[in-house]
């Protein structure tokens, strides 16, 4: 997209929202957090950009959690009917030129904390490009990924079965390691049936572009993972968000709704980089008021939360009150892969229309044991959970007390919130020189205004790592932007 063109979105943008300074737009402004570009000034939007640049534009694209530079992108797949049609050998000339990464703040820091060659398993300490440093940027809650029990259920499965079966499951069918999972996890979470997907991603990839049409709306928390987000926009289902943990909000909608064939409320149990839970009680009181099923991924949830670690599921004790549950097998199970459970009739359904599923090698038998073997291990792992969420509190109060902004968490995971991103990856410099390795999230993976660095807590760290872990944030205190 030209320059010019760009100024011209830059200035409708300005013209709909609430920040009327062109400057302050953004790539990474999301068009409702910081444009205020609501769904009604949304409409209007769209009218004003077919007429700029006389095109069509599908609604689905002004849903709050979209960017700038998501229109952007969305714009420049119209190219031929936005540059008067140039040359098939022009467009390909150009493509190279606009595949862009900005490493602009990396050039500047001399740091990238991203794609960090790792030469160690997950331990207390990790080696990073053969530097140790204490591990806070695993979600390895249980320490479950170096278990010895695990590792053994996975090597005998490899002598019996390989590494993979090479085809996926319609093509050739399951083995049975595969389908004593799919019963283990349906049990574990107390569902009818589960089905076991090659990634948690894939797992909500697969969920609405399988049977939400355009007669049913799907209300997100704004707050829910990109995977999520995803399975929305592939879908046929009109999209809106409402705010985080705000019930009031969902009950608005909610209200607002009732003349569609289906509503579907979607939520984390246990929310990614912010350790926030999710108001399970008051979401299905809800969901049953106005009858919308409720879909909730808890892929950071299921082994943290509950006595049993169960999950939210398990903490609110909603077992029987949501329609499905997703989530990862790559946190606190300590393997990789991704579920959705519930009822027979849905699950069913999903196994012969999925695509994500229907078309993916399958989920390789030794992991298929391991993680098996793994929700054993986490129904008696309560000890465990005390600890990390003893550690987790200790770090907290004491970051707190040092004027840390931080994330209001009920978890064993939270965030130091910074007020941009440059502030953000130079602290996480400043971490990574004094061997301390936790994830900066910056826009567009967070909103523009809260990028953040996250710290999670494992069984692996003990107190005394958390004493000199304390001591690290301590000395660099001055280095945070107050």
């Amino acid at each position: 997209m030209t320059k010019n063109l760009i100024t011209q979105l830059k200035e409708l943008l300005a013209g709909a929202g609430k920040e009327k300074n062109t400057s302050k737009i953004h790539p990474d402004s999301k068009l409702l957090a910081d444009l205020g570009i609501d769904s009604f000034s949304g409409i209007e939007l769209i009218y004003n950009i077919e007429q700029a640049f006389g095109i069509n534009i599908d609604e689905k694209m002004f849903h709050p959690a979209v960017s700038v530079v998501d229109l952007i992108n969305y714009l420049d797949a119209q190219k031929p009917a936005l540059n008067n049609e140039p040359s098939a050998k022009n467009q390909r000339a150009e493509f190279s030129d606009s595949l862009f990464v900005d490493k602009v703040v990396f050039e500047k820091l001399k740091f990238n904390p991203y794609y960090q060659p790792i030469n160690s398993g997950l331990s207390k300490k990790i080696k990073i490009n053969n530097k140790e440093m204490f591990n806070f940027g695993s979600n390895d809650y249980l320490g479950l990924s170096q278990n010895k029990t695990l590792k053994s259920a996975a090597i005998k499965a490899i002598k019996k079965y390989g590494l993979s079966m090479c085809a996926t499951p319609i093509v050739l069918g399951s083995t049975d390691l595969n389908l004593s999972l799919e019963k283990k996890l349906a049990s574990f979470l107390r569902q009818d049936a589960a089905i076991v997907y090659p990634s948690g991603y894939q797992a909500n990839l697969g969920i609405f572009q399988a049977f939400a049409k355009e007669t049913d709306i799907i209300i997100a928390d704004k707050d829910i993972h990109s995977s999520l987000i995803n399975s929305c926009l592939l879908s046929k289902a009109k999209l809106i968000f409402f705010a985080h943990n705000d019930m009031a909000n969902l009950e608005k909608i909610l209200k607002d709704s009732q003349n569609l064939r289906m509503r579907f409320i979607v939520i984390e149990g246990l929310y990614s980089t912010d350790g926030t839970i999710a108001d399970l009680d008051k979401i299905i009181a809800l969901g049953k008021t106005y009858k919308a099923g409720i879909i909730v991924d808890d892929s950071h949830g299921i082994g943290v939360l509950g006595k049993s670690g169960r999950g939210i599921l398990e903490y609110y004790r909603g077992f029987n009150d949501i329609m499905l549950i997703t989530g990862s097998l790559g946190k606190a199970c300590g393997t990789f892969g991704g579920f959705i459970a519930g009822k027979n009739k849905i699950i069913e359904y999903l196994r012969y229309n999925s695509s994500q599923y229907l078309y993916s090698t399958a989920l390789p038998a030794h992991i298929a044991a391991a993680t098996t073997a793994s929700l054993d291990l986490i129904r008696k792992s309560a000890k465990a959970r005390r600890r990390i969420f003893n550690l987790k509190n200790t770090l907290y109060a004491a970051l707190q007390n040092m004027n840390y902004k931080l994330t209001p968490s009920q978890a064993p995971l939270f965030s130091i919130l910074f007020p941009d991103t440059y502030s953000t990856l130079r602290f996480s410099k400043l971490l990574f020189s004094n061997k301390i390795y936790a994830i900066p999230f910056v826009p567009p993976s967070v909103p523009h205004d809260s990028p953040r660095i996250r710290l999670s807590v494992s069984t692996y760290l003990n107190n005394n790592d958390i004493k000199k872990s304390v001591t690290i944030f301590k000395k660099i205190r001055n280095e945070y932007p107050r």
